[in-house]
Parts: C-alpha cells; sequence; structure tokens
C-alpha cells in the first residue's frame, strides 16, 4: 500500500516550519513516500467551523495515511481513529517541513 503523508505547514516551502494546529493551519504537505514527491495545498478550511473535522474528509479524499501535526481536536480525532489513518503528534515547535521529509524519506 502507498505511503501518503499529510503535514501541517505555516508556509507554502520545505523551509517552512511545522503548524501544530491541525483544523487551523495555513498549509498542508502532501508526501507520496513511493515516488518522493511532495506538494502544497493551502487548508480551505482554516477559517470555518469544524475545520478539523473538515480537512480530515478532504485528507481522505486525497489517498493520505499518515497525518503529521502538533494538536488536533478531540472530534477531528475520533474521525481519524474510526477511518484508521495513522497520526503523528509531534511537539517540536521550530522543526522544518524539511526535516520531517527527511526523517520519512524511504
Amino acid at each position: 500500500m502507498e505511503k501518503i503523508f499529510a503535514i501541517t505547514s505555516v508556509g507554502k516551502t520545505e523551509k517552512s516550519l511545522l503548524d501544530l494546529r491541525f483544523g487551523k493551519c495555513e498549509n498542508i504537505v502532501i508526501f507520496n513516500a513511493s515516488k518522493n514527491q511532495y506538494s502544497i495545498i493551502e487548508n480551505p478550511y482554516r477559517d470555518h467551523e469544524n475545520s478539523g473535522i473538515k480537512l480530515v474528509g478532504l485528507l481522505k479524499k486525497e489517498g493520505i495515511t499518515t497525518i503529521i501535526t502538533g494538536e488536533i481536536g478531540p472530534k477531528a480525532g475520533e474521525i481519524i481513529e474510526k477511518e484508521k489513518l495513522q497520526l503523528v503528534l509531534l511537539s517540536e515547535e521550530r522543526i522544518k517541513i524539511e526535516d520531517i521529509l527527511n526523517r520519512i524519506k524511504p
């Protein structure tokens, strides 16, 4: 099975920092490990109510298997568990996206 990661990011480059907020994050880095490719999309739900729940739905449609972020709300957490997505919570506030990518690259 293909491993596709979603990483919350404050910016739009690999030099950007991890966004510790899931539902309210600025951007999402989508990394396909088997192709060793990534793309960055804006979070269309960051200003919406229940943004985390809506974002999980979007990521599921994108084929995401693992979510890497800092914090997640209880409702979004329940859906992630129900959908059997892997969740990795990082508490490092100043970690760059490129460092996370280097950790997960095959």
